[in-house]
């Protein structure tokens, strides 16, 4: 069993490294952008991977029009607010803001599923709240010149847009629920909702608009740290999720597997050597033990 955790960890550790790639290649080309590069090979990855399985055959009629809903809220909405978040505020900040998908979730489950929240869950979502105030209001580094702390614009604006993305990636996890308990893949799923999910993205190429351009042209140096990041992110990433989630507990390899943002600290002081502030630290860990509140009970 312990082999699975470690598994989850390291899903964990994959997405915390993504969103450090992510970060700089946000900031060379846009949020916006980069998403539409990434999930242009994400696709590509998923559909392949999803024809070697064979699984496509789990998706019914009955379920596409979920799916593909599902995809466009929680990933061509969701992952497009997360990038432009993580290019406004760094990975940091948008790692912890992002944690608050698991309260959303809980809340989300009580008004459309009609599940009841325990007062443990309560706490949870009350100690993640207050963690990423806590990370966001005094987890600011003296370092502000190193360019994964750099702000660009309004603070509170990329705030708002992490929160959003984590909204929509509650909403997302929420439609696909009854679908993936009723049989679907979740590889076809994530294939398909990643495939939407582009095709929405690719047509934002046309339109002349500043959000929308690309703000250098491409290098090779550039599309390769999308693909790494892109694998990392979701196709790795997700893949050991599934692994640990089918032979080990699930709450306790959802909670190893949302400690992204603390081991994002770690990197930042292994790479920067600088260590973080107490408030980063403090309200990461409340973030983390919220989370851990809600999966586990």
């Amino acid at each position: 069993m312990l082999i699975y955790y470690f598994i989850a960890t390291m899903a964990a550790l994959c997405w915390a490294v993504a969103s450090l790639i992510s970060a700089d290649v946000t900031r060379k080309i846009g949020g916006l952008a980069f998403n539409r590069l990434r999930l242009f090979f994400v696709s590509i990855m998923l559909i392949g991977y999803t024809f070697y399985l064979d699984t496509w055959n789990t998706i019914n009629q009955e379920f596409l029009f979920t799916i593909l809903f599902s995809g466009i809220i929680g990933i061509f909405l969701g992952d497009t607010l997360l990038f432009i978040a993580l290019q406004k505020i760094g990975p940091r900040r948008n790692n912890i803001l992002f944690s608050l998908a698991a309260p959303f979730t809980v809340i989300l489950n009580i008004i459309f599923l009609n599940e009841i929240m325990s007062t443990i869950n309560l706490i949870g979502c009350i100690i993640v709240f207050f963690g990423v105030v806590v990370a966001i209001a005094y987890g600011n580094s003296k370092d502000k010149n190193h360019r994964w702390e750099i702000v660009e614009g309004n603070i509170y604006f990329g705030v708002s847009l992490g929160i959003g993305a984590a909204l929509c990636q509650a909403i997302g996890l929420i439609m696909m629920k009854p679908i993936l308990t009723m049989g679907a893949d979740p590889i076809a799923s994530a294939a398909l909702r990643t495939a939407i999910s582009f095709v929405f993205l690719a047509f934002t190429f046309f339109l002349n608009y500043k959000i929308f351009n690309t703000k250098t042209n491409l290098s090779v140096k550039i599309v390769g740290q999308s693909i790494i990041s892109g694998f990392l992110g979701m196709a790795l990433g997700m893949s050991l999720l599934l692994i640990a989630l089918k032979y080990a507990d699930a709450g306790i390899v959802a909670t190893l597997s949302s400690t992204s943002p603390i081991m994002i600290l770690f990197l930042i002081w292994l790479l920067t050597k600088k260590i973080p502030t107490i408030g980063a630290w403090v309200g990461t860990v409340l973030a983390i033990i919220g989370s851990g509140l809600i999966f586990i009970y």
